[in-house]
């Protein structure tokens, strides 16, 4: 007996090995970090690259039921602390989706600001009051819309954990830790601000960093030096500037040109990040309605 509840507490221990190491592989395959020297240095911090942290979150989520399968524990046998720190964490994710469709219908208003004002100078109206139009992408703030709390219950002789719900809380541990910087690197990049990667990273933080450690690293300084202005809206307002100065000089069909194929890629990106998200938000919700009815059944 003594043999083999050893041997079920390193079965479990062994499951959330396995679910560190899969997030693990997870975001060195999805966001890959290059070495200092290399081509694509620095390019994590466009929106090409950004736009990817949205894939993370459906592939750490089939992890964890990965986990959840292998140790044989379903959701509708979660102690009371686990039903309440999914179903906290579940809607958290869907108010950062929400944010990030804010931060995403903000840059698309700017960039039709941006082509209104590029289209005329198109008809050869007056440059000069064509320049009103022609302002560079502001930081958007997200104001109250940005929440970071989290409920996690402690583990202490109130709410006591252990053998497979202590699994399921460690995990989902996790599963809260790298979500928030998660949306934290990709809010920052949306909203040109370090506020939502400088909070939600404190979120992360208080949970389990050694995963994304070196992630951040790199990315915190990056993003500090930044301001979390990603590439793309950098070059944009770099643009406009040389804009507004060669209408000056009566000179702007190279800047004009430029700057159209600059809001072509933005419109692009941004379409790709909006369907992204509308999908994770459509599959996050038809997984808490899911766990939601396991519960009622099992009620009854």
């Amino acid at each position: 007996m003594e043999n083999h509840h050893h041997n079920s507490e390193a079965l479990l221990a062994s499951s959330l090995q396995g679910f560190r190491s899969e997030v693990s592989k997870i975001l060195n395959k999805v966001l890959p970090i290059s070495e200092p020297g290399t081509e694509l240095e620095f390019q994590f911090l466009s929106l090409v690259w950004i736009q990817k942290c949205v894939d993370v979150i459906p592939l750490i989520h089939r992890a964890f039921a990965k986990v959840v399968v292998e140790i044989d524990h379903p959701m509708n046998k979660w102690g009371k602390s686990q039903i309440e720190e999914y179903l906290d964490y579940s809607l958290n994710l869907l108010e950062l989706l929400n944010s990030v469709t804010s931060g995403v219908s903000h840059l698309s208003h700017a960039k039709l600001c941006i082509s209104h004002g590029l289209s005329l100078i198109g008809k050869n109206s007056d440059p000069l009051a064509a320049l009103e139009h022609l302002n560079e992408i502001q930081p958007y703030d997200l104001g109250k819309e940005l929440k970071v709390e989290r409920k996690m219950i402690p583990e202490n002789e109130e709410s006591p954990c252990s053998g497979k719900d202590l699994i399921v809380r460690r995990s989902l541990w996790i599963l809260m830790s790298v979500s928030s910087w998660i949306f934290g690197v990709l809010l920052s990049g949306i909203c040109s601000s370090d506020k939502p990667y400088l909070e939600l990273r404190k979120s992360a933080g208080l949970f389990d960093d050694s995963l994304i450690r070196g992630w951040d690293t790199i990315l915190a300084s990056e993003i500090a030096e930044n301001c979390g202005v990603s590439r793309e809206v950098k070059e944009i307002n770099e643009v406009i500037t040389g804009l507004k100065e060669a209408v000056a000089n009566g000179s702007v069909d190279e800047f004009a040109i430029e700057l159209k194929r600059r809001l072509e890629d933005l419109e692009e990106l941004m379409q790709k990040i909006g369907k992204k998200t509308n999908d994770l938000f459509s599959e996050v919700l038809a997984e808490r309605g899911k766990f939601l009815d396991s519960l009622q059944h099992t009620r009854k």
